[in-house]
């Protein structure tokens, strides 16, 4: 009978200990880095200039901007149009928080974009030497923004 409340408190003790531990680690300053990350949230149309909606988190320390590229997908006659658009370098705030951001694409010389045309959208995070990392791309339907009060 000893013997078996003995190995109680020890399964007991180990358990604690297990879980003292994982709550100390997931504490930790380093847990808490995300790394670099950009999601697409939507993409509007209204009428003049494209607007990628997007979330984005990067790690501190980072000085980043970002490039985006809207494409026509769909097939209308004669080219493909685009739209482009940048995030200055440094001019993301970069604290493991995801944040919110809208960018504006400015459409190429002969460009012409609709609300529901298809668009290959791409969004890359960049540095001061040239491209950083490669970000997020998605097909979807340009959308009409929604509208405000």
């Amino acid at each position: 009978m000893k013997s078996t409340r003995l190995k109680a408190r020890l399964a007991g003790t180990a358990a604690t200990v297990a879980v003292l531990g994982g709550a100390a680690l997931a504490m930790a300053p380093t847990a808490a880095a995300k790394a670099n990350v950009l999601s697409i949230d939507k993409v509007t149309y209204d009428g003049q200039r494209l607007s990628v909606h997007l979330g984005y988190s990067c790690d501190t320390g980072y000085t980043w901007g970002l490039s985006g590229k809207a494409v026509t997908t769909d097939g209308q006659a004669g080219p493909a149009s685009s739209a482009a658009g940048t995030v200055a370098i440094g001019d993301l705030t970069c604290d493991y928080r995801t944040r919110a951001l809208k960018l504006d694409l400015t459409q190429a010389a002969g460009a012409h974009f609709a609300v529901g045309d298809q668009v290959k959208v791409a969004v890359d995070f960049t540095e001061e030497n040239g491209p950083g990392l490669e970000g997020e791309e998605i097909i979807t339907t340009l959308r009409a923004p929604a509208p405000t009060r």
